[in-house]
């Protein structure tokens, strides 16, 4: 392969020496090792008895002038956490010299695909089936080799994953590698040991990651890296423990393996760091006790872990990485939480075994919290749902986070949270911590309501007048009593169970019972709706009046005074009237003029008071009033005009000739739009 895309800065000088020399707060790295020398580091010279090993390979780039992607690093003086062992890269091993300065990263383009080295077939399939990203894997670097536990049924070695994809705003992408194991020889599916510890799930840095928004197996994660550290990645993990069962005796094949997975922004490199010696044989001792597997020990307890092995010459156990003075024995009494570890010398042979141990405390309940008193039911029939998650805070004094809490019925069966309560009941409080017993309290829920039902009578009405008076009453049972119209406090006190009030509104009352519950109970008092008069009728002298609205039967009169309950009229004299209507209620009489129209056939001009003029005045209260007047031989001798409904017998000024002359009136009701049209004649006798 050719063109190598880099942004790799360090200095050149690196790429003409096998190791590095450089400020000693940074890990050292050597690429001149041989792959068999590689892997006697990774096992180490206490482990060559309890296993042997054959077919070693390492796979990876070679960028000419001893710059490779894989060798053996040192911590030096530096403050990385593991003293040595192999680093396998997905760029130059090299590169990861501190300080992180910069970003090993390679660009990615489908153009220059071949510019990349191949990533690798098994670990693609491994995540696939994972289903973790896997579009583009490159720049694999593998060791492999074939090994034979001598004595133990267990292998483990350590290892930290460094990574450029560890970016407080990375979420998405991380670059894969994996620890597959299986049987030499056989055509059996790999097994991937590089997990989250007590867990299923391949390690990454997006299932372990301490980023705030993807936070995810904390407990594991190492922290982001500044620029002065002693590698040159942007975060890692804590040293974490790879294991494998395998059957003593038997050949198993393992492949270390790390691959770039391309993403938009390039190929961000990463790197494993294989400790140095911790290829081991390893001993079950009894497992981890840890708080999130649900199996941590309780508080004053002990527990034994036993590391016997048959023909085993010396045991020595640890304690947080020191060695406990006197532990000599094939079994250790643990009580208290710690990392406890054992060496086993069997032949010659060193084998380990570890375990993490948690502790956690004992439920401590509040004997003096015995029931809740309820929020108040508004009648006796209303379920009040109680959120009963809202009981820990004052059930327990040593709530911790850990605490495995869940509430039953007296008859043995779950509850949910929002637990739904119509009268006085217990529920119990299962409090499970670690591997402990389960601890129970009992709690009484209090339900509180009224004896019964509020009524708020109001004379059977649901309509008053605007200003009528009326009396509102409640129950007498209650000790308070608190009146409201439209929210406002009209009336308060012990014994007011009624008040008397004035014209409509939305009036409430809160009532408090001996028991101290409130209730509100609410009316809405509406006014009476009033009625209109839609239209008056007129046929001759008989005048029928229409009404809607309000409260019927309604009542009618044309003089305020006799009603009647007809709305037709007889024998109206002619000329303005009003019409009167009566609500059923009583709340309202309403008004309307109306008009008999005085047909007039006969005037004498002669200035004698008595029918000088034709007077249409009454007219007056129509609209668009039209009064026309013609001759016999069809000339017009008179228009009305600006309201001027009155004719004086003359055109122009002169008094037209005594006779017969021909008339129209035209107008439109005001109610109804309805257009009326008289047509007659009238005589006309002048002096003349």
């Amino acid at each position: 392969m050719k063109n190598i895309f880099f942004i790799y800065l360090f200095p050149i000088l690196l790429f003409f020496f096998g190791s590095t020399s450089v400020h000693a707060q940074y890990i050292q790295v050597d690429t001149s090792n041989t792959p068999d020398q590689l892997l006697q580091k990774f096992i180490g010279t206490s482990n060559s008895g309890c296993i042997s090993v054959s077919n070693v390979q390492i796979t990876g780039w070679d960028f000419g002038s001893g710059n490779k992607s894989y060798g053996y690093f040192s911590k030096g003086s530096s403050s990385f956490e593991i003293n040595d062992g192999i680093i396998l890269s997905t760029g130059s091993a090299l590169a990861a010299v501190g300080p992180n300065s910069y970003i090993q990263t390679e660009r990615y383009d489908s153009e220059f695909a071949e510019s990349h080295w191949p990533g690798d077939q098994d670990l693609e399939n491994i995540l696939v089936e994972a289903g973790l990203p896997h579009k583009y894997i490159l720049n694999a670097t593998v060791l492999e080799f074939d090994f034979v536990s001598t004595y133990s049924d267990k292998i483990r070695f350590d290892y930290m994953f460094l990574s450029e994809e560890y970016r407080k705003s990375n979420c998405q992408y991380s670059d894969a590698f994996a620890f597959l194991i299986k049987e030499a020889g056989t055509s059996d599916p790999y097994q991937n040991i590089a997990l989250v510890p007590g867990t299923t799930i391949p390690v990454s840095s997006l299932s372990i990651n301490g980023a705030p928004n993807c936070e995810s197996n904390i407990e594991y994660f190492g922290g982001f890296n500044p620029e002065e550290t002693p590698t040159n990645f942007n975060g890692e993990t804590k040293t974490l423990p790879a294991v494998a069962n395998v059957i003593p005796g038997k050949k198993y094949h393992i492949k270390l393996v790390i691959s770039d997975e391309g993403d938009s922004t390039g190929l961000f490199d990463s790197a494993v760091f294989l400790k140095a010696g911790s290829f081991q044989g390893s001993k079950d001792i009894g497992g981890d006790r840890l708080i999130s597997l649900g199996n941590a020990v309780c508080e004053n307890s002990k527990i034994i872990l036993n590391a016997f092995m048959s023909g085993a010459s010396s045991y020595q156990w640890y304690k947080d990485g020191n060695p406990v003075s006197g532990a000599n024995a094939s079994t250790y009494t643990v009580s208290e939480a710690g990392f406890y570890e054992v060496v086993i010398t069997v032949s010659g042979c060193t084998i380990t075994g570890s375990a993490k141990i948690e502790y956690v405390e004992d439920p401590v309940f509040n004997n003096s919290f015995n029931n809740v008193v309820l929020p108040c039911a508004k009648n006796p029939n209303e379920v009040v749902v109680y959120h009963l998650p809202d009981l820990i805070p004052n059930a327990l004094v040593n709530y911790q986070d850990y605490f495995d809490i869940t509430f039953f019925d007296s008859d043995g069966n779950l509850l949910e949270d929002d637990f739904p309560v119509t009268g006085d009941t217990s529920v119990f409080m299962h409090v499970k911590s670690g591997s402990c017993p389960t601890k129970i309290k009992e709690i009484k829920l209090l339900y509180k309501s009224p004896r019964k039902s509020v009524l708020l009578e109001a004379f059977n009405q649901t309509t008053i007048c605007p200003e009528e008076k009326l009396t509102l009453e409640a129950e007498k049972d209650f000790v308070h009593y608190k009146w409201m119209k439209d929210g406002i406090v009209f009336a308060e006190g012990d014994h007011w169970y009624s008040v008397e009030i004035v014209g409509p509104g939305d009036y409430s009352v809160e009532l408090q019972s001996a028991n101290g519950c409130l209730f509100l109970q609410e009316i809405v008092i509406l006014k009476s709706e009033e009625p209109v008069i839609t239209h008056i009728d007129v046929s001759g002298s008989t005048a029928t009046v229409y009404a809607a609205g309000g409260t019927t039967p309604y009542l009618y009169s044309i003089d305020s005074l006799d009603y009647q309950s007809s709305n037709v009229f007889y024998n109206v004299p002619r000329g303005v009237h009003t019409a009167y209507v009566k609500s059923a209620d009583g709340c309202y009489i309403i008004e309307k003029e109306f008009l008999i129209v005085n047909l007039i056939n006969v005037i004498t001009p002669n200035g004698d008071g008595y029918n000088d003029v034709l007077d249409y005045s009454d007219l007056k209260m129509k609209n668009n009033v039209l009064i026309e007047i013609f001759d016999r031989f069809g000339q017009k001798v008179f228009r009305s005009e600006s309201q001027n409904y009155i004719w004086d017998g003359k055109i122009s000024g002169r008094a037209v000739p005594t006779g017969t002359y021909w008339y129209i009136l035209n107008w439109e009701e005001p109610d109804t739009g309805l257009q009326t049209s008289y047509k007659g004649w009238i005589l006309v006798k002048n002096r003349n």
